[in-house]
């Protein structure tokens, strides 16, 4: 079909278009006159309306139009095609703040004291083993150096003890911190005063002891020496009764004289015995004095291996002591066991009595990770679990100009809890994955946030849907 027969085809659809349109308002006129709601319509000239169509359709560009058409149709295909495939999060917010990872830290004192210094303020922030407060530490410091003293005095004696025993020499040893130069002076001036009387009351025993072995020795000497004598008597008196005896036939000597030295012979041989027996005696009694001069010295010396012992066990006991007395010295100092932020001080009154276990202050900690505590309404908690990945927006920064910090829910309450208002809520809690926020960008515990937790991926096609699905589920249920 040429451009011409086309063009004459739209003057013909026109030309039926007018005549239908006249034919209406010759109808409808009268109508509309009798109503009065319209002035009675007056059609145009036939020929005026046959040179508009032919106006309209001479300034028509076909092509164009059909290319705007065609744009606007790929161009809505598209879009429709990019809703149905692209995807967007589904996120379940809740409001919450910034809560500590450890709990509120409470420092006590000890044992108590008074109040020498304090260090720090309330709201001030404190690094580990940072000084707040400190306690005047005489009353301890004073029994520390006095078990010091004690603990130098049971060593001295110790090594005076153990130098008496294995006979040699005694030193006194080094004087340690803690003792006074004048009670270690004495201390050492006493044990070497000991250890000198100990050692003659040593040797006087022994001298002792001694000189009676030796007089023992002697009378033995005697006792043999006697012995040796009798024996000579006894063989001599033998001797000559056995001679004289065969003169007894012979007439030569007489019963009588036989008797007499059978006599003597009896009578030394009581001698001899008499003699053995004391030199016996005497031999014994040797070698009881040699032992009761070794027991004087077993008997000595035992008794310093008990004072040994005894001092010994005193020392040991005094130095596991030693660490409870040292240790209510350090504790003096109270120091803050984690880097955090003062929250409250007790004690600030220099010359204040703190009692043992009083609370002197109380340490927000801000070690560790970030925990959000985070309230979620009940109708938002269905989809929500743990080890979801969310996103912490800090009300106190822009999140256009300083983002978020990407977290984890790490806990949901088991139940809902509520508010004063009457709102229902449960707890979730998501922890960070790094303990700041930025360089330079502090947060506290009680920072307020916003928590958005990623709980799945939805096409926007099917957002759009949504409203029109719900009308349609809820259509026509009302009663």
């Amino acid at each position: 079909m040429s451009e011409e027969q086309k063009k004459t085809h739209r003057e013909k659809l026109f030309q039926g278009v007018g005549k239908s349109i006249e034919n209406s308002e010759k109808v409808m006129n009268p109508i509309f006159g009798r109503l009065r709601l319209f002035k009675q319509y007056q059609p145009a000239d036939a020929n005026d309306w046959q040179r508009q169509v032919k106006e309209v359709t001479q300034s028509q560009k076909p092509l164009k139009t059909r290319m705007t058409l065609y744009i606007i149709a790929v161009t809505f295909v598209c879009l429709l095609l990019w809703a149905g495939f692209a995807k967007v999060d589904e996120i379940t917010r809740g409001e919450g703040k910034v809560i500590p990872s450890q709990q509120m830290q409470v420092i006590q004192s000890v044992d108590g004291g008074v109040v020498e210094k304090v260090y720090v303020q309330e709201g001030e922030h404190v690094k580990k083993g940072d000084l707040l407060i400190r306690i005047d530490p005489t009353r301890f410091t004073s029994n520390l150096n006095e078990v010091n003293a004690k603990i130098f005095a049971l060593q001295t004696k110790v090594r005076r003890l153990s130098a008496q025993l294995n006979g040699s020499g005694y030193t006194s040893g080094s004087v340690p911190a803690g003792v006074s130069p004048d009670a270690a002076a004495m201390i050492m001036a006493q044990e070497s005063q000991y250890y000198a009387e100990s050692l003659r009351e040593l040797s006087q025993r022994t001298m002792t002891n001694q000189g009676t072995v030796s007089t023992r020795q002697q009378e033995s000497q005697r006792a043999q020496a006697a012995l040796g004598q009798a024996e000579r008597a006894y063989q001599l008196a033998v001797r000559e009764l056995n001679t004289t005896r065969p003169l007894l036939k012979t007439g030569a000597v007489s019963e009588m004289d036989i008797l007499r030295l059978e006599r003597d012979v009896s009578n030394a041989d009581g001698e001899r015995k008499q003699a053995a027996a004391n030199l016996r005696g005497s031999q014994a009694s040797i070698g009881e004095a040699q032992s009761r001069t070794s027991e004087a010295a077993v008997s000595l010396k035992n008794q310093w291996r008990n004072e040994l012992a005894e001092a010994q066990a005193q020392l040991v006991s005094l130095k596991e002591s030693i660490s409870g007395v040292a240790d209510r010295v350090k504790t003096t100092d109270i120091r803050s066991p984690t880097n955090g932020i003062v929250q409250k001080i007790f004690f600030n009154t220099i010359g204040g009595v703190v009692k043992p276990s009083d609370q002197v202050a109380e340490i927000v900690p801000l070690d560790g990770q970030l925990i959000v505590e985070a309230k979620v309404s009940p109708k938002d908690i269905a989809f929500v679990r743990p080890d979801l990945p969310a996103v912490i927006k800090f009300t106190a920064y822009d999140f256009s100009i300083y983002g978020g910090m990407d977290a984890k829910v790490k806990h949901i309450s088991p139940d809902t809890f509520t508010d004063e208002k009457g709102n229902m809520f449960y707890i979730v809690r998501a922890v960070t994955d790094k303990p700041t926020f930025g360089k330079g960008l502090s947060v506290i515990p009680g920072m307020t946030v916003q928590l958005d937790i990623m709980t799945g991926k939805k096409t926007i096609l099917s957002y759009l849907l949504k409203p029109i699905l719900k009308a349609k589920n809820n259509a026509l249920t009302e009663r």
